[in-house]
């Protein structure tokens, strides 16, 4: 895919990614604004509105784990009558970058940036064990997660840091200055934090049945991902 080429007025010219997205992570094409619904995805309301040209964006590490999967069944039981409606999440992932706005134009060179600085990084190994509870900046969400052992924060965040070179050539956001690198694997609506932290031992005891003996579910790293709208792009490590 060639590099298109830009002027440095082009990259000031790019939307400020805090005033249209906030922090809400999502993947979906931005068309013409309209109104919000959150009847039409369970409650949720997008802290941006939809804007002509303007593509929502973020780069992660797919999380591909039947673990993950039997966990979010233990948790549903583990947690009935404890918060309502408790959901799993399908796209379990681990966050490299904040979602952020791109312009249309600025996709392909942007992804082209991405490539060339990431597929040079070598593939490994992480594992996760420790339960965490998340809410989004807004909290108006609840998120149930494993954390990166720290063992493994360093391999993680040198990843982190490439993809925040590229945001800065674009004049993007950057990453947490203190990132917590985990997978959300369960959400419910509004701020839960406390009263899932008062049952997070009987959280951990139904989830140690499913990790086993090895108490950690274990990831091989070798690739990267970036969705940017509809489009999707790959980047493999070595």
């Amino acid at each position: 895919m060639p590099k298109l080429s830009e002027t440095a007025e082009d990259k000031k010219a790019l939307p400020c990614a805090v005033s249209l997205l906030g922090a809400k992570n999502t993947g979906d094409v931005v068309h013409n604004a309209h109104a919000d619904d959150p009847t039409e995805h369970d409650g949720r309301v997008r802290s941006f509105k939809h804007e002509r040209g303007n593509w929502a964006t973020y780069v992660y590490i797919k999380a591909m784990s039947d673990q993950l999967e039997d966990m979010q069944e233990v948790s549903q039981g583990a947690l009935a009558g404890v918060v309502d409606c408790l959901h799993a999440i399908e796209d379990l992932h681990i966050s490299l970058s904040r979602t952020v706005v791109l312009q249309y134009h600025h996709i392909d060179s942007f992804v082209e940036s991405l490539r060339t600085t990431l597929e040079v990084s070598g593939s490994f190994s992480i594992s996760l064990r420790r339960l965490h509870i998340y809410t989004n900046a807004e909290r108006t969400r609840t998120f149930i997660a494993l954390k990166v052992d720290d063992m493994y924060f360093e391999k993680v965040h040198q990843l982190m840091a490439k993809v925040d070179g590229v945001m800065k050539e674009y004049r993007l956001q950057l990453f947490y200055e203190e990132p917590s690198f985990h997978i959300s694997f369960m959400w419910c609506l509004g701020d839960k934090v406390a009263v899932l932290n008062e049952h997070l031992d009987t959280l951990k005891s139904a989830i140690n049945v499913v990790l086993g003996d090895s108490e950690a579910i274990s990831l091989f790293i070798h690739e990267i991902n970036c969705k940017s709208g509809n489009k999707e792009f790959v980047f493999k490590l070595k």
